[in-house]
């Protein structure tokens, strides 16, 4: 009976609201954590040997650790660490941006927190799969993690959703300059710098002031089409596996798509899979019906990783 117990917990708590310490992810982490365990060196399962091989505080080390296995650059198997073939093709000595100086990376992990399925945080689904607005408050997003976590055996305090959430924030969000912070806390995360997600104001709520953010939903000509096509490939591969031909609709808002991931208008997506069509005609087509338009994928691709290099390469 326990053991039953315990599996319909673990069922019911579908996403994860802590582990990041509190802390977003930094510039410098992920190309750290890449070459310290490349190296063949373990910065993380004893946090004060991570502290030395990292030079971050205890505490970062395990948000390190945290973002690390959560954007895929990492993993444990048989007790070790590894480096990911994603990790390596990006992070590694001959990788594609060894210290994520390219925006292209930043679009790509991106697509890595938002298409995340093994025990995700919850604040990339309600963002990418829950919320249709471009706009929302800070406690329009609070109040659907409280409605999350209503439906789990062990309830979560709203501190801890608090905390989850402003993460989230200060993930995508830069930060305002403030008199008398520490240098360390100027540090923006990365994906700040898409500009994916702005804060743009405030309305009064019950409790005072609310901050207003708005999400970009006009065309991404920062993502090349190569990395469109990259992406593609990772979410067939993974949402709509042996299938053949899926609906236009399921890439332009089906959950996790490309379209809905980046808040592509439809127009964009549409013209990106024409086009697509067009210069790769081994590996798409694009069929118009009487009601709708269907996407055929004619040579099915399990391996990325030259996608992944062709993703880098000056877009045609």
């Amino acid at each position: 009976m326990q053991k039953s117990s315990n599996n319909n917990e673990h069922q019911a708590e579908r996403f994860s609201f802590s582990g990041h310490e509190t802390f977003p992810l930094r510039v410098a982490w992920l190309p750290k954590a890449v070459s310290a365990v490349s190296q063949g060196k373990d910065p993380f399962t004893n946090p004060r040997d991570g502290m030395r091989l990292l030079g971050l505080g205890k505490n970062m080390v395990m948000a390190l650790e945290c973002w690390s296995e959560y954007f895929g650059v990492i993993f444990r198997q048989d007790g070790c660490w590894q480096v990911t073939e994603f990790g390596e093709s990006i992070f590694g000595t001959y990788g594609a941006d060894p210290f994520l100086e390219d925006q292209r990376t930043i679009w790509l992990l991106h697509w890595r927190a938002s298409t995340n399925t093994s025990r995700p945080f919850f604040a990339w689904h309600w963002l990418i799969n829950m919320c249709h607005e471009p706009e929302f408050t800070f406690s329009e997003a609070l109040k659907a993690f409280q409605a999350e976590t209503d439906t789990y055996p062990r309830s979560l305090s709203e501190t801890t959703l608090r905390q989850h959430l402003d993460v989230f924030l200060r993930t995508y969000v830069a930060s305002e300059s403030v008199a008398g912070r520490l240098p360390e806390d100027l540090l923006d995360s990365p994906l700040s710098s898409l500009g994916f997600i702005r804060k743009f104001g405030e309305r009064r709520g019950d409790r005072g002031r609310d901050p207003l953010y708005s999400i970009d939903v006009q065309k991404k000509n920062s993502i090349p089409n190569e990395l469109f096509r990259y992406c593609l490939h990772d979410w067939w591969n993974s949402f709509a596996g042996d299938d053949q031909t899926v609906l236009f609709s399921s890439i332009a808002f089906g959950r996790c798509s490309p379209g809905r991931v980046f808040r592509m208008p439809e127009a964009e997506v549409r013209d990106r899979l024409v086009l697509l069509a067009q210069n790769r005609p081994k590996e798409f087509t694009v069929l118009e019906g009487a009601n709708q338009r269907v996407i055929q994928r004619l040579q099915p691709l399990s391996s990325l990783k030259l996608l992944l290099s062709e993703a880098y390469k000056r877009d045609a």
